[in-house]
């Protein structure tokens, strides 16, 4: 019986005490049961926000698509600015904690299809080539360059069992050959095609196009109707070699289809030395629309092109598994490209040259018709948009 009324009241003279310390009971303020409630909230991925199409082809000079896409953590530790996955091609951009746009990533069959996609609507941010996007600014399209991206990465491919080594070789073989070399490319707007048949004027070899020979010509340029045709038809012998960018070359290679003997910018006469190849363009809609969340985007992808120079490797890996490429495919074929979102002077008078061959080959109605590069670099270029620093 004793030990039924002594039990209570130790209970309650221990309940007693513990108040008497702690005021009415509770967590003391900056204890250790209240820090664990305090645990602070991401931002809300989910909430309201305008929505950017961004168009992009599946190759690596649009790294910087995947590298954002993937590498979410280490962009928000370094840059604080990052993608979110929402499901399917959506995505939550995120800068300094908070949710700013909503990103849709549309793939596109190719670069030279990307200005027309973007008049149509389908997008209206676009990772393309700098060619179309000039030829479409010259048709009074409104679609400007608002980044640059990257340079470089077009090489010319021959068989793998060719005994060509270089670019004598090559011209060797043009110009002993008892028939004209058929040479692949994979449109008419690529750049690749535009260096190549430069170098070709340079050398003195004569050529013409698939379905318009001329009689003489040493060389016969062939549209192959698409990058992925290329490999294709250099193995089943539709084509003698091919002029294109990589990834293709350096799978050719990997295959055991083909060899890469020469990158295209090293070729005479020397003008294309890390030539502008792609770029980022928008409309003239988005950029009156969206210009806030325009500059986030182009913030995005910087920070992205960034840090594939700081990690090549890393970045090689993620881009082989977006592509389903091996990964010493991508680590040979980035190794061929520079990647830079700056505007230098070096890419204005790169670009330049560019302007002035595809107006020498008549591939302008408009005012890029003029030969005034003053003029031509505001119609072609919008750089306001990029960050001053990263």
């Amino acid at each position: 019986m004793l030990s039924r009324v002594i039990l209570p009241l130790a209970v309650s003279l221990l309940m007693i005490f513990a108040v008497g310390c702690g005021g009415d009971g509770a967590p003391e303020e900056g204890s250790a049961a209240e820090d664990t409630t305090q645990v602070s909230e991401g931002p809300d991925i989910h909430a309201e926000a305008p929505l950017l199409k961004v168009g992009h082809c599946r190759h690596d000079h649009h790294s910087a698509v995947f590298i954002a896409q993937a590498r979410g953590g280490e962009m928000r530790d370094e840059y604080g600015i990052y993608l979110e996955p929402l499901g399917e091609a959506f995505y939550a951009l995120i800068e300094d904690g908070q949710k700013v746009a909503e990103l849709e990533f549309v793939p596109s069959p190719g670069a030279m299809n990307i200005p027309n996609n973007m008049v149509s609507g389908q997008f209206e941010l676009g990772f393309g080539g700098v060619i179309p996007f000039a030829a479409s600014a010259d048709q009074g399209t409104g679609i400007t360059i608002v980044s640059p991206m990257h340079t470089g990465g077009d090489m010319l491919v021959v068989p793998a069992d060719s005994p060509v080594e270089d670019w004598e070789g090559f011209l060797a073989w043009a110009e002993e050959s008892d028939e004209p070399v058929v040479v692949g490319y994979k449109s008419p707007k690529a750049v690749a095609l535009l260096i190549f048949e430069s170098a070709l004027e340079h050398a003195g070899i004569a050529y013409s196009f698939h379905g318009n020979e001329q009689p003489g010509s040493q060389v016969v340029l062939f549209n192959a109707q698409g990058q992925g045709n290329l490999n294709p038809s250099l193995q089943n012998g539709t084509i003698d070699a091919y002029v294109s960018n990589n990834p293709s070359c350096a799978l050719a290679e990997h295959n055991g289809i083909g060899r890469c003997v020469a990158e295209l910018e090293d070729l005479p006469p020397g003008d294309f030395q890390d030539h502008p190849c792609c770029a980022i363009a928008a409309t003239a809609e988005v950029l009156e629309e969206k210009p806030a969340e325009v500059e986030s985007a182009l913030r995005l992808f910087a920070a992205a092109t960034e840090w594939i120079n700081g990690n090549p490797e890393a970045a090689a890996e993620t881009v082989a598994e977006a592509l389903g490429n091996p990964v010493e495919v991508e680590l040979a074929s980035m190794a061929t490209s520079g990647y830079d979102w700056r505007p230098t002077d070096a890419w204005f008078e790169d670009m330049n040259v560019i302007v002035c061959n595809m107006r020498d080959v008549g591939a302008f109605s408009g005012p890029l018709s003029e030969p005034d590069w003053e003029h031509n670099r505001h119609l072609i270029t919008d750089f306001d948009h990029l960050p001053a620093e990263l």
